[in-house]
């Protein structure tokens, strides 16, 4: 092992931000993986009975209930699983003298800002998603101000498949797709997003940095924009690709959806910007990328 190695759990090892943190975090440290089956965070019986035997130095909690509608209508279970778990992982670590990062969302906001979101912007979520998120935020700074909540937005990279496989699917066997053209965020890549997380977390030989940070690639866009820019990357790499054009609508045209959605949750990167010295590069070069790169599509590529 290295000389400064630290060991670190990740809670939510099995899902797409969670498995890649594993891998990044294997290279120079000691990590412990602990998926739903190993860790339910919606139990604090599991929490207990897990963590209460293990020292570490530093615990990272990626896993959540992130289903937005699935949230609305188990609002009990998505405070159990956001909330009360992670807050007793917070009271565990804190005993411990170990760091918590909590990765938390864009959903904590209204949507009713014109421009992004800093970090300074007074919450106020609007489904019970957000709502849930923003107590466990408030749970994990309660037991130590050195802790650290990390939002992010519109997640997508290896793993599992997330909207920009959902939407290249689409274009190569639908002709007509809609997509909502007022609904604003800033989409993220899990690669981009643990190289700067590691930053926060290794920055200073000492201590973790602390506090509430926005994580995300630069530039807002919308939905709209954001479907259509896959679809003409998949166009462009030689995908099989039928949809030429998404067509626009509201977010509340879209009757699938049983939660309300902020509009705007567009996030700005300026506090990690002058912290750290880093720009977090444009959403569309990170996408393109990921396009080229994913083995999601290999099936599409000659």
């Amino acid at each position: 092992m290295l000389k400064n190695h630290k060991t670190i759990v990740v809670v939510g090892a099995g899902g797409r931000l969670g498995c890649s943190l594993v891998k990044s975090l294997k290279v120079s440290h000691c990590v412990i993986g602990l998926n739903h089956k190993q860790l339910d965070l919606g139990s604090i019986e599991s929490i207990d009975k897990i963590l209460g035997k293990l020292d570490y130095n530093n615990i990272i909690i990626a896993g959540a209930l992130t289903n937005v509608d699935y949230c609305e209508s188990h609002e009990n279970e998505a405070f159990a699983v956001n909330t009360v778990g992670p807050g007793r992982i917070a009271e565990i670590s804190t005993a411990k003298d170990a760091h918590v990062t909590y990765i938390s969302t864009d959903m904590v906001f209204d949507g009713s800002k014109a421009g992004s979101y800093v970090e300074s912007d007074k919450p106020n979520p609007i489904n019970a998603y957000g709502a849930s998120k923003l107590a466990g935020e408030k749970a994990i700074l309660h037991f130590s101000e050195g802790n650290l909540v990390v939002r992010t937005s519109w997640i997508y990279g290896p793993g599992k498949p997330a909207f920009p496989e959902w939407i290249i699917g689409k274009a190569c066997s639908e002709l007509n797709l809609t997509l909502p053209m007022d609904k604003m965020s800033c989409p993220t890549y899990t690669l981009d997003i643990i190289e700067w997380l590691l930053v926060l977390l290794f920055r200073s030989k000492k201590d973790a940095t602390s506090g509430i940070f926005h994580l995300c690639n630069s530039s807002p866009c919308s939905w709209l924009d954001w479907g259509q820019f896959c679809i003409d990357r998949a166009r462009e790499f030689g995908f099989p690709v039928v949809a030429s054009k998404v067509d626009g609508v509201s977010v509340d045209s879209v009757h699938a959806f049983l939660a309300k959605r902020p509009v705007n949750s567009a996030m700005d990167t300026e506090k990690f910007r002058n912290l750290t010295g880093i720009r977090p590069r444009e959403w569309t070069v990170a996408l393109r990328d990921f396009v080229i790169q994913s083995e999601s599509f290999s099936k599409y590529r000659l």
